[in-house]
């Protein structure tokens, strides 16, 4: 018999997102699937019967959490900690390991930084992981300790950093996840058109340089399209329809984004789909086999309408490439969604507006307005500690905008939060925009989604207003 696994989302006084190194509260009511246990399951699963305890899906109680957990008595426990919930995190895993001799390891984005340090602090883990696509954590699981990559562990009393083995432009293959275990339970995205939905990865990272994302840091690789096809395969066996891909650039290589894609038609998946991708690179020959792939929506990032604050954070695309791939995107009829920070260091009164300026001239039907924080790892946090933005040991953050976590040069943490607040009332709450969005509803489940995520919003916004 195999040993038991879990994989642990632990419970949160708020809907927290903790995975893929990139923590916060759900700006409405959404929850996708973690990608780091979809991955993880896939490395795993020959060798231990898995379970999954979400507690932010499942709406779990800490009592009810740690009541299912040792009932389950699993032999390991991989629990995702995020920088938005760190103390309610710690609490509760102090808790956890006063009741379990289970091996627990942590993944998360407040791990990231003074490794060595943070695994002393948290004493009640036996390791940090680093990378969910590494297969380092078998090896550990199985005792090995030698020859380990993107992982903090202790032998004894002795922490040990391995090295952060970040790929540049590499190839890397993974097993097949085990999708079966996330199915019919409650995750949602305000995006998706079906109830049910898997969340697929075609590659890790990114190889771009903003300035304010966690991905640039974590390197980029890339799975062969055969790869990525036997998970597909997988994935519509399981009866589902809809996918989210989670690449950060999907097309960004053209010949292979044509491979995946006539492979997605030829095999006739019927599947709809969303994905990241940039509007410089989303050409009108890629968006022709999207569409015809089934893709619906486009998540991409405008992040400013200022030019200064686009070249400040290394975007490396100016306003008129980022209004000229939405436009070639609303010309192929595809939906869009345009990420927006606000409150990055050079931000002003001036350049907020020039941003809402611009959004006013962009066809897109949806925006993410975001807060800027400076997350570990990254040069905006760096930055932010050059000037004295913030405490160095800052590390409860959250970009949905719950709190604002520095001030800009020249902006308060209040006046950011009211540019968001003012953001989201502007763009949101008008008739105009909400007869566009009922006109363009295509089917029940995607009305149930909508209304669920529209109802979020607001019920976020006036609690924060």
């Amino acid at each position: 018999m195999k040993p038991k696994l879990l994989f642990l989302n632990p419970p949160g006084k708020r809907v927290y997102l903790r995975d893929y190194f990139c923590s916060k509260v759900s700006q409405a009511d959404y929850l996708n699937h973690p990608i780091d246990f979809v991955y993880l399951s896939g490395l795993l699963r020959e060798h231990y019967e898995l379970h999954l305890v979400d507690a932010i899906v499942d709406r779990l109680s800490v009592a009810k959490s740690l009541q299912q957990i040792r009932d389950l008595q699993p032999a390991a426990i991989i629990g995702l900690l995020g920088s938005v919930s760190y103390d309610e995190d710690v609490a509760f895993y102090r808790a956890l390991a006063a009741q379990t001799d289970a091996v627990l390891l942590l993944i998360g984005d407040v791990l990231i930084e003074q490794r060595e340090a943070r695994l002393h602090e948290l004493d009640f883990a036996a390791a940090f992981l680093h990378d969910f696509s590494d297969a380092s954590v078998l090896a550990f699981l199985q005792g090995q300790r030698e020859a380990l990559t993107n992982m903090t562990f202790r032998i004894d009393d002795e922490v040990h950093a391995a090295p952060l083995a970040r790929a540049r432009h590499e190839s890397f293959e993974l097993p097949v996840p085990a999708h079966q275990l996330f199915i019919n339970k409650d995750y949602r995205y305000p995006f998706v058109r079906k109830r049910n939905f898997a969340t697929v990865m075609t590659e890790f990272g990114c190889p771009y340089r903003c300035t304010f994302c966690i991905m640039s840091t974590l390197g980029w690789k890339i799975r062969p399209v055969a790869n990525v096809l036997a998970e597909l395969d997988s994935v519509h066996a399981l009866g589902i329809r809809e996918l989210f891909f989670l690449d950060q650039t999907f097309a960004l290589q053209k010949p292979r984004a044509f491979e995946l894609l006539r492979a997605m038609q030829m095999r006739k998946y019927d599947f709809g789909w969303l994905c990241f991708s940039r509007p410089d690179i989303l050409d009108d020959e890629v968006l022709v086999e999207m569409k015809k792939a089934g893709c619906h929506t486009l998540i991409l990032g405008l992040e400013s309408g200022d030019e200064t604050i686009l070249a400040a954070t290394k975007k490396d695309y100016s306003r008129e490439e980022v209004l000229a791939g939405f436009q070639r995107c609303a010309a192929h009829g595809l939906r869009t969604v345009a990420t927006v920070i606000i409150g990055l260091p050079e931000e002003t009164e001036d350049s907020f507006q020039r941003t809402m300026d611009f959004l006013k001239t962009v066809p897109v039907d949806f925006v993410s307005f975001n807060v800027a924080v400076p997350r570990m790892g990254t040069p905006l946090r760096e930055q932010a500690l050059a000037h004295e933005l913030i405490a160095p040991n800052l590390q409860v953050m959250d970009q949905s905008g719950s709190e604002v976590a520095m001030p800009g040069f020249t902006l308060s943490r209040e006046q950011i939060a009211s540019m968001r607040q003012r953001a989201v009332r502007e763009f949101y709450f008008n008739t105009k925009y909400l007869k566009r969005r009922l006109l363009g509803l295509r089917s029940w489940d995607e009305a149930r989604i909508q209304m669920r995520q529209g109802w979020g919003l607001v019920r976020n916004y006036f609690a924060r207003a």
